[in-house]
């Protein structure tokens, strides 16, 4: 049987992995924080598609819980890695306590090459895998409120693309998946809403399942970087070819 971890399966872009690769028939190791949530997830997931699917509670944030959950599966000959845990700030970087803030670097950067480390180096025994990382969209868009969002977004799909470079030669399709506006608990918990945020010019919101079908089709047939929807991609690339004190104005602009 094929063997799949997905981190911040609880809901939103990581339950909709869970939900696709179960109905490949992927055993499912899943982690989240919110115990009832997931394992209703885990529930209808067996029950539907008949495989195994094993909860593992873990915060992100704290090493030693990281450090229990990669004991719990150092053994476990992965197929699959999707890399999903993270949130945002509400608070900009410095309104906040440095502990507070530092807590999204032990996540996105610390927590996930952890965990990429062990699994990975499975894959490459068996040259043979698929690592799906979800950065963001805003990894390439620097904004002065949330500082260390973007940064640890940018960081995963810069480390993201290395891997790829390394390992597509052995056979282990690796992809920096970069979406957008998605409707999911992520954007409510930082209270940004559909109708704060409306689709308008390119500003495209997307369902969860819409990014993780085309993530899985892309993946199939190459890795690097991936960004799911057209707006989205017409943004990324404004972005880069922006002058950079233009972009800076506009910025600013935004953010009035």
């Amino acid at each position: 049987m094929k063997n799949a971890l997905i981190t911040g399966a609880t809901s939103g872009i990581g339950a909709s992995f869970a939900r696709k690769l179960g109905k490949e028939g992927y055993n499912l190791y899943i982690t989240g924080r919110r115990i009832e949530i997931i394992e209703k997830l885990a529930y209808n997931i067996r029950k539907k598609y008949h495989v195994k699917v094993i909860v593992l509670l873990a915060d992100f944030t704290i090493p030693q819980e990281v450090d229990n959950l990669l004991k719990k599966i150092e053994t476990v000959p992965f197929d699959f890695l999707i890399n999903n845990v993270g949130f945002g700030h509400e608070k900009k970087f410095f309104d906040d306590s440095y502990e507070k803030q530092y807590e999204m670097i032990e996540t996105h950067i610390n927590s996930f090459c952890k965990i990429t480390h062990l699994v990975s180096g499975g894959m490459r025994k068996n040259k043979h895998g698929n690592i799906i990382n979800v950065s963001s969209l805003a990894g390439f868009a620097p904004t002065s409120f949330n500082h260390l969002y973007s940064s640890t977004k940018s960081f995963i799909t810069t480390f993201t693309e290395s891997l790829h470079l390394e390992l597509s030669p052995l056979g282990i399709r690796v992809q920096a998946l970069c979406p957008g506006f998605t409707r999911s608990d992520f954007h409510k918990s930082l209270n940004i809403r559909e109708e704060t945020f409306k689709n308008k010019g390119l500003v495209r919101w997307m369902d969860p399942d819409r990014v993780t079908e085309l993530s899985l089709r892309s993946l199939n047939k190459k890795g690097g970087l991936y960004i799911p929807g057209l707006s989205n991609k017409i943004l990324y690339t404004m972005v880069k070819i922006l002058p950079r004190k233009l972009y800076y104005f506009l910025a600013r602009k935004m953010e009035m």
